[in-house]
């Protein structure tokens, strides 16, 4: 039996989110989750203009993670741009109260396990299993899981907590 949701619960756990499709609502098309090409969003990213608005929150996120001990909760997402990942990072803080400093960018190859090591890092003594990514790409799941000890819970977990 699966342990996620009582880690994910753990007091002494660290969650680590993905923006898109986790914090962020993927739907930025008027019937499709997206509208653009990855090269397009990029320019629309460059000219400033904020793409992660209050319609983008979720609410359940939100409710999940509102009695969380914020200095416990880092994200980790992908951005084209430097631009992208500052309008994220002021998304999340914005919304979910996330600490500025607790939230990593990292371009589309996705490096997100390095990042995961860094933060692991500031918990010397917290088991590996403890350390948790919430992510919607079971590719960079996968890949976590298969490179190191830590912690993986896809967002459908979130459908039934």
């Amino acid at each position: 039996m699966s342990r996620i949701k009582d880690l994910l619960n753990g007091k002494d756990s660290v969650l680590v989110f993905d923006v898109d499709g986790v914090l962020a609502v993927c739907e930025f098309g008027e019937h499709t989750h997206f509208v653009l090409t990855d090269e397009e969003w990029d320019a629309l990213c460059k000219t400033g203009q904020s793409l992660y608005s209050e319609d983008k929150v979720s609410p359940k996120m939100q409710n999940f993670l509102k009695d969380k001990d914020r200095s416990r909760i880092y994200v980790i997402t992908a951005s084209g741009t430097s631009n992208e990942g500052e309008d994220k990072k002021n998304f999340v803080n914005k919304y979910y109260h996330i600490l500025k400093e607790n939230v990593y960018y990292v371009d589309r190859k996705r490096n997100k396990l390095e990042i995961l090591r860094k933060i692991k890092e500031k918990y010397p003594d917290l088991e590996e299993e403890k350390l948790i990514m919430i992510d919607d790409t079971c590719s960079i799941l996968n890949e976590i899981m298969e490179n190191s000890g830590f912690s993986t819970a896809h967002i459908s977990s979130f459908l039934d907590l």
